[in-house]
């Protein structure tokens, strides 16, 4: 599988390709007033307004800090809407913002020595952990990570945007 390579303070993490449809440069985002704490804000790219999740955040290690390494990965999460709710949706977008996208690599999820990760209550979406050139990296899994708060404004939006 290709997975963009990014990480979370000190960690390395990666999402599938199959997940992302764009990474694009760090621009500011516009801060959302009363928005769940993970979310930075929403952009406009390419004629589309959608909110930006900030990992660091998700992750509780504070505000993602400045770096020109930092891109957010822009996910399609329209494979999903139907298990929000039942309003159909024009193929809802989410930024995930991440710190030190390095690369698209190559992972074997399935190798020899990889772990399926721990299993902690109230946070999913962290899955196998493998080693790859540069050391131990851990997948995530978009959809399953993202809070059910957040994932409502992304349905929401998309529900007034189509």
């Amino acid at each position: 599988m290709q997975a963009v390579v990014f990480q979370v303070g000190s960690e390395r993490f990666a999402i599938d390709t199959t997940s992302i449809t764009e990474v694009v440069p760090c621009i500011p985002a516009r801060p959302v007033p009363s928005a769940p704490h993970a979310l930075r804000g929403v952009i406009e790219y390419r004629g589309a307004v959608f909110p930006v999740l900030d990992l660091c955040r998700l992750f509780e290690r504070g505000d993602c800090p400045v770096r020109l390494s930092n891109r957010i990965l822009v996910c399609d999460l329209g494979d999903e809407v139907e298990r929000w709710g039942e309003a159909e949706v024009d193929r809802p977008l989410l930024g995930i913002l991440a710190e030190n996208v390095t690369r698209v690599t190559t992972l074997d999820p399935e190798a020899p020595g990889s772990h399926p990760g721990p299993v902690t209550e109230g946070f999913q979406g962290l899955g196998r952990i493998l080693r790859d050139g540069d050391g131990l990296v851990q997948l995530v899994e978009v959809r399953q990570r993202v809070p059910a708060d957040v994932l409502a404004a992304v349905v929401r939006d998309a529900e007034h945007t189509a």
